[in-house]
């Protein structure tokens, strides 16, 4: 089997760099594999397009949610899957480590390799995303796991802006607390269509979450009932809320109960269109990455991306 893994050096702190050999020993006990490093922001994209191009059947990510976004969109032209039959496996080395959950990938070396490599092929969703980007130029990305609007792209700014030296959890946490006392929420429309019909909201909007896999933030459950593969993603809004209500809430995003907190809205989506109706720019975020701004749609593809893993949440 042809192997192309794609990786991050920096992930990890710089880890990944020094690990790269036993990494890719662990992969090559199954086949041969052909290293893409990359060097910069958008340079997964390149590389991940570069493998496909070079005839490799997996195309592997090494790295942290980052690198996987990037990888992803590598694999596609706009909506349709660059070359059929290409499968996407995931080795963590990153610092949240949230998509790997979803997928169910061990925490061992040999283990994740084996997974990756030699895991059953399943059809998984993906998210297609236009936006606005900081240029003020119309963009599109794919989207694997969760995006969010509003605080969330501020909490994910400072998150990306610190060392993350603590890990994921308590890197996202802060970040959050942070936001939540100097964050000011913008008043946004909402509208959607779903399995159960169509919706819409509107009001001062604090976060929302659109989870295609369950876990974003270094582990809030915010796709908690939704699967890869069950053509919707789970639609969170949570409303603007006096500041201590906001953080005694804080602690449901991390068991999955936030659907339960007074005001929060949420549905299943498989179309979505989010506008900010005040003047000051709504951060989007994607797979723990903050490209631009709303006004944004969303369109979930269903079972476009081949993905060696084991899709239980």
């Amino acid at each position: 089997m042809s192997i192309a893994l794609v990786v991050n050096p920096h992930s990890g702190g710089g880890s990944t760099a020094r690990k790269l050999p036993q990494i890719v020993a662990a992969v090559e006990r199954m086949g041969t594999a052909a290293v893409y490093p990359t060097t910069g922001p958008g340079d997964g994209i390149r590389q991940a397009r570069r493998a496909v191009e070079e005839g490799h059947e997996r195309v592997i990510a090494v790295g942290g949610d980052g690198t996987i976004n990037e990888v992803v969109n590598g694999l596609f032209q706009g909506k349709t899957l660059t070359r059929e039959g290409v499968v996407f496996g995931v080795i963590h080395a990153g610092t949240g480590g949230d998509f790997v959950k979803s997928l169910r990938v061990p925490a061992g070396l040999q283990e994740a390799a084996e997974l990756a490599v030699s895991g059953v092929p399943r059809a998984i969703d993906v998210m297609h995303v236009s936006f606005v980007d900081h240029d003020g130029e119309p963009a599109e990305r794919l989207c694997i796991n969760v995006l969010g609007f509003g605080m969330n792209g501020e909490v994910v700014r400072r998150a990306n802006a610190s060392s993350k030296r603590w890990g994921g959890r308590l890197t996202f946490a802060g970040a959050t607390l942070g936001a939540l006392v100097a964050y000011t929420p913008p008043r946004v429309e909402v509208q959607w269509e779903g399995p159960e019909g169509e919706g819409a909201w509107s009001g001062p909007l604090s976060s929302a979450f659109v989870a295609n896999g369950a876990y974003c933030g270094g582990g809030m459950w915010v796709g908690r009932g939704g699967r890869l593969d069950d053509g919707a993603a789970e639609l969170t809004l949570i409303p603007e809320l006096p500041i201590a209500r906001a953080i005694l809430a804080t602690p449901h995003l991390y068991r999955g109960t936030t659907p339960n907190v007074k005001g929060v809205s949420s549905a299943k989506v498989q179309k979505l269109l989010a506008e900010g109706r005040d003047q000051a720019p709504v951060l989007v975020d994607l797979d723990g990455e903050q490209p631009g701004v709303l006004p944004m749609r969303v369109e979930i593809l269903g079972k476009v991306l081949l993905v060696a893993g084991q899709l239980a949440y």
